[in-house]
């Protein structure tokens, strides 16, 4: 249980800083994948797909989408999850 709480708050830190990282780039589009395997051979993959514009009043705005996959050894066991953030 101690594990997955740091496993949640490393990750949750990690969104706060995107975000504040996704708002000071210049507008365009980008893509960032990365995959590890742990010790137990469950594989994770995470896509993320960053939007960065201005709205319509001159705002400097971000749309974070990431899918993340999960696929532990075995068959038929593989799961994804996908969010959208805009910050």
């Amino acid at each position: 249980m101690t594990k997955y709480l740091l496993t949640l708050s490393v990750l949750s830190a990690g969104i706060l800083g995107l975000a504040a990282c996704a708002k000071s780039l210049p507008p365009g589009h980008y893509e960032n994948t990365s995959s590890s395997t742990n010790a137990a051979g469950t594989k994770t993959t995470t896509e993320k797909n960053t939007d960065v514009y201005y709205d319509k009043y001159g705002n400097k705005r971000a749309t974070v989408k990431t899918e993340t996959t999960k696929d532990p050894k075995g068959l038929f066991n593989k799961q994804t999850t996908e969010s959208t953030r805009t910050y």
